[in-house]
């Protein structure tokens, strides 16, 4: 697991990084979180694509936004321990932050998430050494017994302290042991609390994705609705539901859903994508041209994108068609080859 290709995500969002410190307006702030929260994302997928013992083709789906939804991307990490439940939890905050009027606390947020993150990716290269090394490879001297050391004198013994002296230690010994244990107990009722969230969230999207995946436009409907009950700010509840109504038909419902999407999270590609889609099914190219032309922008490895700019372009009869076919990457190349069969 290569942590500098995890990370390099996060070190191409590093100037929205610096400008935590620096930022002159909510304006700016916002920027700087959006622009870190892809960092974050995209980070997040790599690590997915990078274990071994994910399926292959998670594996290789990872990457996609349209085909693996942040959530499963964070249960997926969670399931397998990769991050952490306070890693999580940032990620989440992060998340609601870009999606509502911002803070001047969310750049301390962005900053402690940035921070965590970098050191958990960086400890698992080193966590899958510790695993897989061989317990011959440890030092003889760390496990052999040490000599007892020679009994002391009388002389060399040190005096009992007083009875009263004693007990102040074990008075203080107790209640360090009081604020350690309530610490701990503090800890795992906020962990609770939030794997009860995800847990809700995530159910009401998974229902959805599967029921879409399957055809069920009408179940797909409901648990979306349902994600968007829990979450009303939910980019990702608001892209499938508007996905489904654009399939049946109802423009004018995925349009407000797709428009409210846009204006939570400009810089979604995947959003930008479905518009799109929405603007060719509405007999509009051209329109369509300049969203999957901005999906590629913000995320130019996606092959749906290209091959959704390639469409519009050709179907606005516009010259440059034929130069982003050829500018497209290969899987898109090839999806664009088998479309014309």
């Amino acid at each position: 697991m290569d942590s500098d290709r995890m990370l390099r995500p996060l070190t191409e969002a590093q100037p929205s990084i610096d400008r935590l410190d620096t930022y002159e307006s909510p304006a700016a702030l916002t920027e700087a979180l959006r622009a870190i929260w892809h960092g974050v994302d995209r980070t997040l997928r790599t690590m997915l694509r990078e274990d071994p013992s994910v399926p292959d083709d998670l594996r290789l789906t990872a990457l996609s936004q349209e085909l693996v939804k942040h959530e499963a991307v964070i249960g997926e990490l969670r399931r397998r321990n990769v991050i952490s439940l306070e890693l999580a939890g940032r990620v989440h905050d992060l998340q609601q932050a870009v999606a509502r009027d911002v803070r001047a606390a969310d750049a301390d947020s962005a900053r402690a998430l940035v921070h965590q993150l970098r050191s958990e990716v960086q400890a698992l290269p080193r966590a899958a050494a510790v695993a897989r090394a061989p317990a011959s490879s440890v030092p003889a001297a760390a496990v052999t017994a040490k000599t007892p050391a020679p009994a002391r004198t009388a002389a060399q013994t040190a005096p009992e302290p007083p009875q009263s002296e004693a007990d102040e230690k074990r008075d203080a010994g107790a209640r360090k042991r009081a604020l350690l244990l309530g610490g701990i107990a503090a800890l795992i009722l906020v962990g609770t609390i939030l794997a009860i969230h995800f847990r809700d969230l995530s159910s009401s999207m998974e229902k959805g994705v599967a029921a879409f995946r399957n055809d069920s436009m009408g179940i797909a409907e409901q648990h979306f609705r349902a994600a968007l009950n829990d979450d009303r700010t939910s980019v990702t509840a608001q892209l499938y539901l508007g996905r489904v109504l654009r399939e049946q038909g109802r423009y004018k419902e995925a349009a407000d859903l797709l428009n409210s999407a846009a204006t939570t999270s400009p810089q979604d590609a995947a959003v930008r994508r479905e518009l799109g889609y929405l603007f060719l099914d509405l007999k509009t190219p051209a329109k369509a041209a300049v969203q999957f032309e901005k999906a590629v922008e913000l995320d130019p490895e996606e092959p749906l994108s290209w091959v959704g700019l390639v469409e519009a372009l050709t179907k606005a009869n516009d010259p440059r068609a034929a130069q982003m076919r050829t500018r497209a990457p290969a899987e898109a190349q090839a999806m664009l080859q088998s479309s014309r069969r």
